[in-house]
């Protein structure tokens, strides 16, 4: 034996005291906009000139993305390399508080000699110069990466 179930139509009536809805229209604050219209324009221009840049052939379009995927992977090695330098310049100050003159923690060699017979030809020892050499290093990065930054963007 199956059951059936039937539901019967209600009806809703309203009596004398049921609320009626009201819709009320709050006040609507406009926001400002963050950039001016020339701006905006200016930023719409430099955004289609982006989408230009682009390839539309897929064979030109996969190289182009590759060589973008490339890029980021040297800047971000860069920024590794940058990073590990600076830690060790740290560590280099505060060596050349102690002792300004000769350290054995942290020593640079100049190497001559064929590939499989290096000798070294000088060993610098001075916390002070070879913090100096890594600041210059430091800079070197840091304008390779600003290079690598536009030639990503572009």
């Amino acid at each position: 034996m199956t059951v059936k179930k039937v539901t019967a139509p209600m009806n809703v009536q309203k009596g004398e005291n049921t609320p009626e809805t009201e819709v009320k229209t709050l006040p609507v604050e406009t926001p400002k906009p963050e950039q001016t219209p020339e701006e905006l324009k200016a930023e719409n221009e430099r955004l289609k000139q982006q989408l230009s840049a682009i390839p539309q052939d897929l064979k030109t379009r996969v190289e182009y993305f590759n060589k973008k995927n490339e890029l980021i992977r040297r800047l971000s090695k860069l920024d590794m390399d940058k990073e590990s330098l600076s830690i060790h310049l740290d560590k280099l100050a505060e060596i050349a508080a102690s002792n300004e003159f000769e350290n054995e923690e942290y020593f640079l060699n100049i190497d001559g000699g064929s590939k499989y017979n290096k000798t070294a030809v000088y060993t610098v020892k001075n916390p002070v110069i070879i913090g100096e050499l890594i600041s210059f290093v430091i800079g070197r990065v840091d304008a390779k990466r600003e290079v690598l930054k536009k030639e990503i963007e572009a």
